[in-house]
């Protein structure tokens, strides 16, 4: 019997093969046609890509100062929620995945994992800001993104995630004041 970890690597090394199939089939179609009929056919490759289950190591490691001060015991906020922010945003990347005529499924299974899949924590708020320094039209990097949103990105060793949660005054000073 299959553990849910092995469960969870092989439904991602399938759904990254079905996805890279797909994609080879549709690009013929996704060259002809016009930017409109592009734009919907890089939104179901971006919708298929957030259906890919997430890597055991999709978090970066990286979390908001926003999001920390917000979890700090002394920030008066009652209930503090994390928000999964794609490194990459999914429209980005089908656009990327669909002029890759030499996508194969490993190829594929190696981009989700290294990049595509990949997440860092920020706010709620935050999330809803990054959206506009997204969109096709005006995305460089994903660095460049966070910079333009004003949203400051901090180092966090995973083993501390949990006690953040928590809200660890020590643990979350510990990152506040050693990168402030």
């Amino acid at each position: 019997m299959k553990h849910s970890k092995e469960e969870r690597e092989d439904k991602i090394r399938l759904h990254c093969s079905a996805l890279a199939e797909v994609i080879s089939a549709i690009r013929p179609i996704y060259a002809r046609v016009k930017p409109s009929q592009q734009a919907l056919i890089e939104t179901m490759i971006g919708a298929a890509i957030w259906y890919v289950p997430k890597p055991t190591n999709a978090w970066t490691g990286k979390i908001s100062r926003k999001a920390l001060e917000r979890f700090h015991p002394e920030s008066n906020v009652s209930s503090c929620k994390l928000s999964e922010e794609h490194v990459y945003p999914r429209k980005i990347a089908a656009q990327r995945l669909l002029r890759n005529s030499q996508l194969t499924p490993e190829e594929m299974e190696r981009i989700f994992r290294e990049e595509y899949g990949r997440l860092h924590y920020i706010t709620p708020e935050e999330n809803k800001a990054v959206i506009r320094f997204q969109k096709a039209e005006v995305f460089t990097t994903p660095d460049a993104v966070y910079q333009q949103a004003g949203i400051d990105l901090i180092s966090v060793d995973p083993s501390d995630l949990k006690a953040i949660k928590k809200r660890s005054r020590d643990i979350i000073d510990k990152y506040i004041k050693k990168d402030g």
